[in-house]
């Protein structure tokens, strides 16, 4: 499952068509460049024609915010016409290939497993007659053509072309070739042909040695999008046998539906120690932090309800591990560390497979998940929300309407999407919750502060007489819609993850209780809000003012700190310990960063406060 930021992004990225386009002409270039240029010499004037004509293209199709791809499809022109070594081009595609699918919107997986029986009768009827009843280019009616089709055996070729790319290709023809674009043809039956071609040339690779935790619906997003050689450089020889699995094999990919998120972690752990033993400690880092996000984090809340020390021990090892990682400390010290948290994961999955969740289990769980996440996106409502019943604001009670009911129903679009139709990396989920929560810690420090200015009867008085033109302007009321939209959908995000999780380990035996658990969390939360709110308005004004700035700023604080832990957890922030208690509510976690990020909130707050009350 995959946040506010993150959709945001996507939506305004580029559009599905171009970046297709994109990804088809990149992928083109890198695969096929060595068949014209080689040693530096031209081999195939036709060839090196077509590769100037389609880097040509490329800038006309990147839109002006994307400067470093425009500069990098300028460089790849300059290469190709410096008749430069294929490794060089390829390297340079291959970063512009990653650097476009990050940015385009998320692709729309098969509708169900790719059938590649289907695909070579598809195969024999539509492509044959140019690419040869084998694949090897030598068709009848591809003796005409210049270039030459495509040998689906070359095995260079196959490295440098991913699944999505073929499809691209077949869905959009290429221009000013043999190959038309077979959009008669349907999206599912697209996807046939792309995998049956996509796996000629990995017939050779062993994937008989590939960890179960593997093969799981999780990795389809990343696999279609990728290139063997992607894999094999982040996941050495595993990799490339993955991904031969996935194009071999498509249907074990696709049907399997037991995704034990601890064998995952266990799995990514492996590879990190393999490429640490090559040396390669960037690779290693980023499986350590997909261990973390991908498997154990999925599963923290239920271990928590049986071993909670089990769960905290192993936490902060996996997390002190990429620690050690980052730094380069000596191999064999952290190879043992990795097979030592890999022994914490078997004994965590092993206390859980010996508990079975009983019904109050699950009720209790479901119960304080909600709770426990739901409690900080309540303060944020109630606060505001009494603000403008306080202050008599009706198009502040809509804002704040406005707010929560648009987190809860993008928080059903989220749920609806993350599980029919993309899988939200680990990595973007955290990267969200980390933004989401930093933005509204932003948002309520202003706030705070703001109602702390008001704590003069005059100056509110002032301020009601000036009718709202300030600070209460329509762009405040936006402002306030959206903190409390960040507020409410960043613990719906974190809730869906959790409560994913929780249903598949309670089973069918215990959706009951579960349910039930979700049912008496609303109603506490209810209650909580009601008497948050019949207290608030009680309170006289200048206390009600005062109490309220301390809240956002306090909710700020705590914020700020689950917003650095998030991005630590994503890898996009360091992270180095300190000797602190974890006080999860507060939002402090024992990293240098994050600490010090609470202490510039405070040091700020102390001196905005002491300029306030000498200006009073």
């Amino acid at each position: 499952m995959r946040n506010f930021l993150f959709l945001c992004l996507l939506l305004i990225s580029l559009p599905s068509l171009a970046s297709d386009r994109l990804i088809q002409l990149i992928e083109y270039i890198g695969a096929d460049y060595g068949a014209a240029v080689q040693q530096g010499e031209i081999v195939n004037a036709a060839e090196f024609a077509e590769m100037q004509e389609f880097a040509s293209l490329i800038p006309e199709q990147l839109p002006a915010e994307h400067p470093e791809l425009q500069q990098q499809a300028m460089q790849l022109q300059q290469l190709i016409e410096s008749h430069v070594d294929h490794a060089q081009i390829q390297q340079l595609t291959a970063s512009m290939r990653k650097a476009v699918i990050a940015a385009m919107p998320a692709i729309t997986l098969p509708e169900k497993s790719p059938d590649l029986a289907r695909g070579q009768a598809l195969y024999q009827t539509s492509c044959a007659i140019c690419h040869g009843d084998t694949g090897m280019g030598n068709g009848p009616a591809g003796m005409q053509l210049d270039p030459s089709p495509t040998n689906f055996h070359e095995v260079e070729r196959y490295r440098a072309r991913s699944v999505f790319g073929l499809f691209n290709t077949i869905s959009l023809g290429v221009e000013d070739t043999g190959m038309a674009a077979f959009a008669h043809l349907d999206a599912q039956s697209r996807w046939d042909l792309a995998f049956y071609v996509g796996a000629m040339a990995s017939e050779g690779t062993n994937v008989s040695q590939l960890p179960a935790g593997l093969i799981n619906k999780a990795a389809i997003s990343e696999l279609l999008t990728a290139t063997p050689d992607d894999l094999h450089n982040s996941s050495g020889e595993q990799g490339a046998a993955l991904m031969a699995l996935f194009r071999q094999q498509p249907d074990k990919f696709f049907s399997a539906t037991d995704v034990r998120p601890l064998q995952i972690a266990q799995d990514k752990l492996t590879l990190a120690l393999e490429q640490l033993q090559q040396k390669d400690y960037d690779a290693a880092y980023n499986h350590a932090v997909a261990a973390y996000l991908d498997g154990f984090e999925l599963i923290e809340n239920n271990l928590a309800a049986v071993d909670s020390n089990l769960k905290s021990v192993t936490e902060q090892r996996m997390l002190k591990l990429r620690q050690r990682i980052k730094q380069h400390e000596e191999i064999t010290a952290v190879s043992a560390e990795i097979v030592e948290i890999q022994q914490l994961l078997k004994q965590s999955q092993k206390a859980l497979d010996e508990t079975e969740l009983a019904p109050i289990n699950v009720f209790l769980l479901a119960l304080l998940i909600l709770l426990r996440e739901g409690l900080e996106a309540l303060l944020v409502v109630a606060a505001i929300y009494s603000v403008a019943v306080k202050t008599k604001q009706p198009a502040l009670k809509r804002s704040v309407h406005y707010g929560w009911v648009a987190a809860i129903a993008l928080g059903a679009v989220t749920w609806f999407v993350a599980s029919f139709i993309i899988t939200v990396s680990g990595a973007s989920r955290e990267m969200t919750e980390g933004y989401t929560a930093l933005i509204a810690a932003a948002i309520l420090f202003y706030m705070g502060f703001w109602m702390h200015s008001k704590t003069s009867a005059v100056k509110w008085q002032q301020f009601i007489s000036q009718k709202v033109n300030n600070a209460m302007s329509s762009g405040a009321y936006f402002g306030l819609a959206l903190v409390v939209f960040l507020a409410v959908y960043r613990e719906v995000f974190e809730t869906i993850l959790f409560y994913q999780s929780l249903w598949l380990q309670g089973g069918a035996a215990h959706q009951l209780s579960f349910l039930s658990g979700i049912g008496a969390a609303l109603l506490g939360l209810l209650i909580l809000g009601v008497g948050l709110f019949k207290f608030a308005l009680k309170l006289p004004l200048k206390t009600f003012f005062g109490s309220t700035a301390f809240l956002m700023i306090l909710l700020a604080f705590v914020m700020t700190g689950k917003g650095i832990a998030a991005l630590q957890e994503a890898g996009t922030l360091s992270l180095s310990h300190i000797a602190v208690p974890t006080i999860s509510w507060l939002g402090i976690f024992p990293t240098v960063q994050g600490i010090s990020a609470q202490i510039v909130v405070l040091v700020l707050a102390a001196i905005l406060l002491i300029k306030a009350r000498r200006s009073a």
